[in-house]
């Protein structure tokens, strides 16, 4: 009976030994990510994939691929690569997330970069050879904040979707698009005063100046809208309404879109422009928000 009982103590630590190796693999993995050396983190992800005991591990693999796979991607953008060779590689990336949320349907990941993948599809196509993507972009960004309704990129990405988005023909809306933008702003900031994020994005704010612009109230009309999104907000059911009027729960600059919007880039531009070894994604994120700031 010892012997047994000592045999099962062995193999319960040769267990916790080897779920620490795969989250200290996965650690590898999203730090590769953020300097964009995808090909070395995809390399990872494929060993991993052979290694994951468990669906809920397999998901962690599999929405890291998809995230990879959308890097694969822009850079195929950044390179003014043919539309017809970017669109397999969303495909592809819309496909693993998939894998993803059969894995582990509870994880909010996956969903999110199926609908990335699908957008980034929809950004490269065009945005009116596109628009039936969009409701299935929105449906899987819906299932993320139903099952996480503090991440911060869902609102992010749905922040974007509802800018570009025709209002007329589709859903989107430029206020909802400015209030899921400050939300998210504001999530990202919560995750990195916590811990739980440890890369400050400067994306988030320029695009929070992008539907600013979009949106272009003036001061006043942005203070009578206030005590309105209040109240929708206390009568929100559902995470996404509560995005919707979230803007009338914070203080916002008294000053006009426009300004406002100005301020957030020219702070950007200055961070964007101090960092030492831009990476692909810095610099164009500076672009973008450098022509923003120019067109105001």
């Amino acid at each position: 009976m010892k012997r047994i009982l000592a045999m099962t103590a062995v193999l319960a630590l040769v267990a916790v030994s080897a779920f620490g190796q795969f989250d200290t693999r996965l650690d590898e993995v999203d730090d590769l990510i953020s300097v964009d050396r995808y090909d070395e983190a995809m390399a990872i992800l494929e060993t991993l994939e052979g290694q994951a005991s468990g669906n809920a591990q397999k998901a962690e693999v599999y929405w890291r691929m998809s995230q990879v796979v959308l890097g694969f991607g822009d850079l195929q953008i950044d390179a003014e690569e043919d539309t017809d060779d970017i669109l397999p590689t969303f495909e592809r990336g819309e496909a693993l997330a998939d894998r993803a949320i059969q894995a582990d349907p509870n994880n909010p990941l996956g969903y999110y970069w199926k609908a990335a993948n699908i957008g980034k599809w929809g950004q490269t196509k065009g945005i009116l050879d596109s628009l039936f993507k969009a409701s299935p972009m929105r449906d899987q960004l819906v299932e993320a904040i139903t099952r996480d309704p503090d991440h911060a990129d869902s609102y992010y990405v749905l922040g974007q979707l509802y800018a570009k988005v025709p209002g007329v023909i589709s859903f989107g809306n430029t206020d909802y698009a400015v209030s899921l933008a400050r939300m998210s702003v504001d999530l990202l900031e919560e995750e990195l005063s916590s811990g739980e994020r440890d890369e400050f994005s400067e994306a988030f704010y320029i695009q929070l100046a992008s539907h600013l612009i979009d949106r272009g109230w003036n001061q006043r009309k942005r203070a009578r809208e206030q005590e309105k999104k209040r109240d929708d907000f206390g009568d929100a059911r559902t995470p996404l309404e509560r995005g919707f009027s979230y803007e009338g729960t914070v203080s916002i600059p008294r000053s006009s879109d426009a300004d406002e919007a100005a301020t957030i880039l020219r702070d950007m531009i200055e961070r964007l422009e101090a960092r030492p070894n831009p990476r692909p994604t810095d610099t164009r994120r500076l672009t973008e928000a450098q022509e923003l700031l120019s067109g105001i």
